[in-house]
């Protein structure tokens, strides 16, 4: 038999869950007659009115019930058990989970599609599991936004790129939502020769439909590692492939510009990398919605840097050390540590590590090794320390994608490792740190 409600694991003495008796081993089954299923729909009920009703299980099968007002509902005192993920149950053709070496740890092939994650931390799920349920408690605790991965509009394209025997009715999905008040910020990985040219096309224009409902959509380039499973079809994107979707896509967004002063859809930076062009400003970027799927990381990087750069006044003689990226990354932080050194005498130096874990196709530094990191500096004078890239690391900075720690690579290097953090600002406090 399915247990219902939500476990309470801790109890804040003398706070509101504590003055009606609540106690750890409690399953707490409603709030004003609503089921609680997790920790999301219990904050949302908490606040839906003046004073909220809960009742709860005990241990011994009992059932009681409490009052709380709405000025104790901002935090009752509980901590609750966290809601089971929801996994993919998609078999996606570019799937980077499948793409993993056999040495990867287990917790790296756990593939979530939740759209609890998507709203609480800005995953990407498909909404291929969603059901009509699911969409009405969307809408009705306004779980929103939510990021979605669409690749395609076109229903059998869709359900081919995502290992599905039927399509999902994406579109009526999506039109509940918008219409509910529901905003999507969209993703579309672009695979060359399989949702590219006219394909793309029509998805972009299916998805801007439903704006400003789909506020955004941001295109990123497919990643291949040497892992990839043989006969998908999959191959990476080129220099000349870049620099056609660059000025295609320009003129989307000059055409969404003029009618609606949006413009819609956003290239990821590996583009512009890939084409060696100019990182495009601030502006081209708008709100950012989507940088973490690395869509503006780099103007907000080099915009930061600069700023943090003209605040430094003092002299950095003192500073000898080196920083490692990736490869993609490495022209653009090797121009910022040359103008750095320049205005402050420090003597740093860039070191572009090649990745060995999971294929040369693999160049960015988010997806760099302990053994990459440590291949690329061996032999080589590498100053007073070492700064390795912050999103390389998983576990509070602790653990690198080969399960290698600062503490590993320190003992190996025979100098000081550091995490370089995830911003600009956060590289400079290093840099304090290590003088």
């Amino acid at each position: 038999m399915r247990e219902t409600g939500i476990r309470i694991l801790e109890v804040s003495a003398g706070s509101a869950a504590d003055r009606i008796r609540l106690e750890p081993g409690d399953r707490l089954l409603t709030v004003n007659g609503n089921e609680i299923v997790d920790e999301l729909a219990l904050r949302f009920y908490l606040h839906a009115k003046e004073r909220s009703v809960l009742r709860w299980q005990k241990a011994n099968g009992t059932v009681r019930r409490g009052k709380i007002n709405i000025d104790e509902a901002i935090d009752i005192g509980v901590i609750v058990e966290e809601f089971p993920t929801r996994r993919c149950s998609n078999a996606c053709i570019f799937c980077f989970v499948d793409q993993l070496p056999p040495a990867a740890r287990p917790a790296l092939r756990v593939k979530d599609d939740d759209y609890r994650l998507s709203f609480l931390y800005g995953n990407y799920v498909t909404l291929t599991n969603v059901t009509e349920r699911d969409i009405d408690r969307i809408i009705e605790q306004r779980l929103s936004p939510l990021y979605v991965s669409v690749h395609a509009t076109d229903p059998e394209l869709r359900a081919r790129v995502l290992g599905r025997k039927k399509a999902d009715n994406l579109e009526k999905k999506l039109a509940r939502l918008t219409r509910g008040g529901v905003r999507i910020h969209a993703q579309i990985v672009l695979m060359p020769g399989i949702n590219d040219g006219e394909r793309l096309e029509k998805t972009v224009m299916d998805l801007y439909r439903f704006h400003p409902g789909v506020e955004s959509v941001a295109i990123v380039p497919v990643g291949i590692s040497d892992y990839a499973p043989r006969g998908n079809g999959l191959r990476p994107v080129t220099t000349a492939f870049c620099r056609a979707l660059v000025r295609r896509v320009n003129k989307w967004r000059r055409s969404f510009i003029d009618r609606s002063q949006s413009a819609f859809v956003f290239l990821a930076d590996e583009f512009y990398l890939l084409t060696e062009e100019a990182i495009p400003d601030c502006d081209y970027y708008e709100d950012f919605a989507q940088i973490e799927d690395g869509v503006g990381m780099v103007r907000r990087f080099l915009d930061d840097f600069a700023a943090a750069a003209a605040r430094r006044r003092k002299p950095l003689t003192d500073l000898c050390g080196t920083l490692v990226t990736g490869r993609l990354f490495f022209p653009v932080l090797e121009q910022c540590i040359a103008e750095l050194n320049r205005r402050t005498g420090a003597k740093l130096t860039v070191c572009a590590a090649e990745n060995h874990f999971l294929g040369r196709r693999v160049t960015v530094a988010g997806l760099l090794s302990g053994g990459d990191i440590l291949a690329a500096l061996r032999g080589r004078d590498n100053g007073g320390f070492v700064i390795i890239p912050g999103e390389a690391l998983a576990f509070d900075n602790r653990l690198l994608l080969d399960d290698m720690t600062l503490n590993v690579l320190s003992r190996e290097l025979s100098l000081p490792v550091y995490s370089g953090g995830r911003s600009a600002g956060e590289f400079f406090k290093i840099l304090q740190k290590v003088r």
